[in-house]
């Protein structure tokens, strides 16, 4: 692309200027200690015209701009020079700024040991009709979503590739490391284009992408300076590809490096570059908006820092474009625009429900309405009921179904936690019961998982389960954990079908993945945890109600014991000794005996409540009249307060209630071998 100077400058792929700088940024606010404030600054800012009002229009609309713009360094040249009134020609000192900056984004000679990886990686390639299937099954099945590149300029690069043995792309490690990574992912899904009647074998079991990705992973200190798509997309790709295997490792790694590349190269920004075309301009909003949107999705379920403020951006959401869609093999924008516009609600949702500030105006209800406005607003074609599992983009709008519920699972997932420790205390004592709004969210949540299980039978039924997918795996194990908890509190006919089917489903996503079989192992654990919990509870709900028979029984008893009280006052002393054998002198003599008076000796004894406290540092269990001076009616039933303290207490086990904890199990592969 060629500047207003006449100088052209060279990119790795010319979707990418490489030239711009930051532009010029106002002046730090003013602090309360800073001369601004003192009485005579005071009295001479109010006569003070706005730099607005001053400068010209061209240098208060391009130079004094929002933090969140940037301005290419040329095009502020002469943007100054207009501003202050002077001929658009270029000075010496301007046009040598132009030269130099030519000279230091010319590529440079790769080192020896670069150009020894390069090699490795290019005599790695496979054969060209290899390389046509992994590419075409590549697009077909891996696209989903997102955005990776533009699908006709791949083709027409791969072509050149193997065509033309003098062709500069077998020098950019950018291009082979690109090329390398979508071989890799590819090979998750060969298995779809498998032919009828071909039996399976154990390779199917495998990962088939390990070398591929092992060049690709060679590759990228070679091309983390390099400033051009292809050094975005390339660890975008690898990102996706190490997903199922590394969500917490490798993935969460090569995500946040194409998130931050992206970021340098100013992809979350509008572009004010001229010399891009609209195709250009569309290839990096889409880009930009699909590595956001997966790196932001995977971080709220990974339950790691947000990266990036979203106030910062500035680019618009993908859109229509002729040039662009018309050449794409498989059109996917409708996806791309509905899940970066359901990411965002759940990015607000989870914000909150990780402990973060929750911004002004915001409440569940709030929420919910916006993710119900989200799913009625999907076109036609993205109506999953309308939809045949044949359907090429039938396993894309699945996922975009499966993070809809997976977002009202985070809303409700503090409440299903707080409804069943409730119900297991309550068994035991006096704790009063948890708000209706509590419950409502609770049972949400619960709906919620029901329909993620459902959905996974449609796509068991239409054989669209895949092994290697983190949406897939991560979806299925939360609806079997939240149906796991939800049986604490209650279990109807369909309990243990839901149950089973989920790990049944689990167990076929896992197979030839050992990071997926310890997430399957965990989730088994789960089910061992709330099915004693359940036992618990009926027993002691059965306790419970024998208890109260013994209180029944035991009232009439302490009636009988006030009647001899009372006689015993008008009548001798020997009245009452002389029935030494009888059940009430034995009950005199030894109260504790009795299990009514023993709770009444247990309720009177501070100490034992003390140890409970020790024992449920929570706070939640509910102090005796006696200690806490008030009577058991005035408790004030649980809400937000009781649900604010589990964000602290219970952080450990709300993450293994997203079943995630088990997805990356370092050091422990070997011995479960």
């Amino acid at each position: 692309m060629t500047n207003a100077s006449g100088v052209r400058w060279e990119t790795c792929d010319g979707n990418l200027p490489s030239t711009e700088v930051q532009s010029i940024r106002p002046p730090p606010p003013a602090t309360r200690n800073s001369p601004i404030f003192s009485d005579h600054a005071a009295v001479e800012s109010s006569e003070l015209p706005s730099p607005a009002s001053v400068l010209s229009h061209g240098l208060s609309k391009h130079v004094i701009v929002d933090r969140s713009k940037r301005v290419l360094w040329p095009n502020i040249l002469s943007r100054l020079r207009e501003a202050f009134s002077l001929d658009p020609q270029h000075a010496p000192e301007e046009q040598e700024m132009v030269a130099m900056q030519a000279r230091m984004i010319r590529p440079k000679g790769l080192h020896p040991s670069e150009l020894s990886r390069l090699h490795t990686a290019v005599n790695a390639f496979p054969p060209r009709r290899v390389a046509n299937f992994l590419i075409l099954t590549f697009i077909k099945h891996a696209t989903d979503a997102f955005f990776y590149f533009d699908q006709a300029q791949i083709l027409s690069d791969i072509d050149e590739f193997y065509t033309d043995p003098s062709s500069s792309l077998r020098l950019d490690p950018a291009f082979i490391c690109l090329v390398m990574a979508l071989f890799a992912l590819a090979s998750q899904w060969t298995i779809y284009e498998k032919p009828d009647g071909v039996e399976s074998g154990q390779k199917d079991n495998l990962d088939l992408g390990r070398d591929f990705s092992f060049h690709a992973k060679s590759l990228i200190p070679d091309i983390i300076e390099r400033s051009c798509l292809r050094s975005i997309q390339a660890p975008f790709v690898l990102g996706v590809y190490f997903m199922p295997a590394s969500a917490i490792g490798a993935s969460y790694a090569f995500l946040g490096l194409a998130l931050r590349k992206a970021l340098a190269s100013d992809l979350h920004l509008s572009s004010e570059d001229s010399t891009l075309t609209d195709s250009e301009r569309e290839v990096r909003c889409r880009l930009w908006w699909s590595i956001f949107s997966l790196e932001r999705c995977t971080t709220v379920k990974l339950n790691r820092p947000r990266s990036i403020d979203t106030q910062i951006i500035t680019v618009p959401y993908p859109s229509q474009c002729k040039a662009l869609d018309r050449v794409q093999e498989i059109d996917n924008l409708d996806c791309q625009v509905a899940y970066v516009r359901l990411i965002r609600v759940l990015d607000e949702i989870a914000g909150v429900a990780d402990g973060l500030p929750e911004p002004a105006g915001l409440s569940q209800s709030k929420w919910e309405a916006d993710l119900k406005l989200w799913k009625r607003s999907l076109p036609p074609d993205l109506k999953l009921d309308r939809m045949s599992p044949s359907d090429l983009k039938y396993r894309a709008v699945a996922h975009l179904y499966l993070n809809y519920y997976y977002a009202l699972i985070t809303m409700g997932k503090v409440a299903l936690v707080t409804v069943a420790r409730t119900k297991l205390k309550q068994s035991g004592s006096n704790m009063p019961d948890v708000s209706y709004h509590v419950k409502q969210l609770a049972n949400r949540c619960s709906k919620a998982a029901i329909k993620t299980l459902r959905l996974f039978e449609t796509l068991t039924k239409s054989r669209k389960i895949t092994r290697f997918s983190f949406t897939d795996f991560q979806g299925c194990s939360i609806a079997t954990i939240v149906t796991l908890v939800s049986g604490i509190i209650e279990r109807d006919s369909g309990y243990d079908i839901r149950v089973n089917f989920g790990l049944n489903c689990l167990r076929e996503m896992a197979a030839g993945n050992m990071t997926a079989k310890l997430g399957v192992s965990f989730v088994e654990a789960v089910q061992s945890i709330t099915n004693e919990a359940a036992r618990k509870r009926q027993i002691e709900t059965s306790l419970t109600q024998n208890t109260t028979e013994t209180n029944h029984s035991g009232y009439h008893q302490w009636a009988e014991w006030l009647t001899v009280q009372e006689d015993s006052q008008t009548r001798p002393d020997s009245i009452i000794h002389s029935h030494p054998e009888s059940t009430l002198a034995r009950e005199t003599q030894d109260p504790i005996s009795d299990p009514w008076l023993a709770a009444q000796s247990a309720f009177r004894d501070t100490s034992t409540w003390q140890i409970q406290m020790d024992q449920d540092p929570s706070g939640t269990l509910s102090a005796p009249p006696s200690s806490l001076n008030e009577s058991p009616g005035s408790l004030q039933p649980l809400g937000c307060d009781f649900l604010s303290t589990l964000h602290g207490d219970e952080h450990s086990f709300l993450m293994g209630l997203t079943g995630l904890d088990a997805l990356d199990f370092s050091g422990l592969t070997v011995q479960l071998e």
